[in-house]
Parts: structure tokens; sequence; C-alpha cells
């Protein structure tokens, strides 16, 4: 990944939605995640290219780690950055990925090619675009698209990077299916009155005990992710014995 590399462009957009994606994800209902600073999650590949370019300052080093092996033994790290920044990140270039494409994550085949979009935090999933706090996907979602489709080429010549937008689709599917099983949806526009203060206490503790994930299904699709990449492009992660 190049540091350097702007995907989306669009100047001063934090001052028509008071600077939402950098605020820190505010909820009234939510009872333990904290709001004064954002978990930002890098594969080991990116957090190692982060390190190289020189981080961010007050952001040198991941507040923690984890490791997860598959069924054929290959392994891969997420390592997570806690931002409290609020926007103001020196050097601005050496944001993570997740940032870079915020609003949204594209969806991608195993060949890397992009067959579509979802929201791009496990935060803002639950909005339509109508209802979306930030103003990119209500008035130039288009243009974002149309942005990462041609910014995107090169780093989805990566099978590394293809398995991170594959895991990231299917952590948000896993959790909207949960949500969706609960309740009949997981969109907040159709909850009615009286139950948003629950909607969102069960997104908050599917999230915190990683209820959503907890399954053979999410293991299995993320295992299947992986051999379907490395069949194109040959094995890319690490195996431990």
């Amino acid at each position: 990944m190049n540091y350097k590399q702007e995907y989306i462009y669009s100047p001063k957009c934090y001052e028509s939605c008071g600077g939402y994606c950098c605020a820190g994800f505010t909820n009234q209902h939510f009872k333990l995640i904290r709001s004064n600073f954002i978990a930002l999650p890098l594969f080991d590949i990116e957090y190692q290219e982060y390190l190289k370019a020189g981080a961010i300052d007050g952001m040198e080093m991941a507040k923690k780690s984890e490791k997860f092996k598959l069924k054929g033994g290959q392994t891969f790290t997420i390592h997570w950055l806690h931002c409290d920044k609020k926007g103001l990140c020196n050097p601005h270039q050496n944001r993570p990925l997740i940032c870079k494409l915020y609003p949204i994550l594209p969806k991608v085949n195993a060949k890397g090619e992009i067959i579509g979009f979802f929201n791009g935090t496990i935060f803002d999933i639950f909005f339509t675009d109508f209802s979306h706090p930030c103003t990119l996907i209500k008035e130039q979602r288009k243009n974002i698209e149309d942005m990462l489709k041609a910014n995107l080429k090169e780093l989805l010549k990566n099978p590394n990077y293809i398995f991170i937008f594959k895991v990231a689709q299917i952590v948000v599917e896993h959790l909207q299916n949960y949500i969706k099983a609960k309740f009949g949806t997981y969109i907040i526009d159709e909850i009615p009155s009286n139950k948003v203060a629950e909607f969102w206490s069960q997104i908050e503790m599917a999230m915190v005990l990683r209820r959503a994930w907890n399954s053979d299904e999410f293991i299995s699709d993320i295992n299947r992710a992986y051999e379907e990449i490395a069949k194109i492009w040959g094995e890319f992660l690490q195996v431990e014995v």
C-alpha cells in the first residue's frame, strides 16, 4: 500500500457533517462502547506499511493485536489503533486505509474486481443513504464510488487486500443478519420508536461480546473467502504449524 495515495478527494466535506467520521461514534444508548476514541483495524500487511510511512503522531503503536488462524494453518493478525485525533491527524496522509476509504468500502470478488459497495464501518451499516450522517453518502455516493473504482485498481492486484475487503464484508453481513434475526430488519429507520433503545443495545452487545461472529458459519465464510482467493492468486498468508 502506498500511503501517499488518496482514494477519495472531497476537501472540507467535514464542514457539512460536523466532522462525523472523526468525532467519535457517540450513541446515547451505548453503555460500554466509549466515544472518546475510535478503534481502527489494520491487518498486519497494512500495519507494517503504516509504521514504515512514519505513522501518525501519538499513534505510533497499536493498543492491541489479535492473531487468527484459518483451518489450513494460515494466520493473519489485526492491529487496533486507538484514535482520538478528531480529524487532526498528523501527518494527514498517514491515515489508515479504513479512514482513507470512508464512508464506503468495496465489495470484491476473489479476482479483485469491485462488484459493489457497503457502508464503511460497523457503526454505519444500519443507516439508509437518506438517514446516513455522512453527507458524502447522501449527496455524492456515485462520485465516490467512481473514485474508488479508479483509484483502487493497483491495491486490488494484491491478494492480501482482496482478503481484507472480503473479511470486512463478511463481518458486516453477519452483524446485519444477527440484528435482522432479532428485529426483522437491520435498518434503524424501520425500527419502531419504542424499540430503538433495545435495537442499539443489542448492536452494542453483539459487537462487544462478538455474538454476531461466534458461529461456525462465520468461521466457514472466512475460510472459504481465503480459499477462493488463494485458488486464483496462490497462497499469500504464512502457515503456522
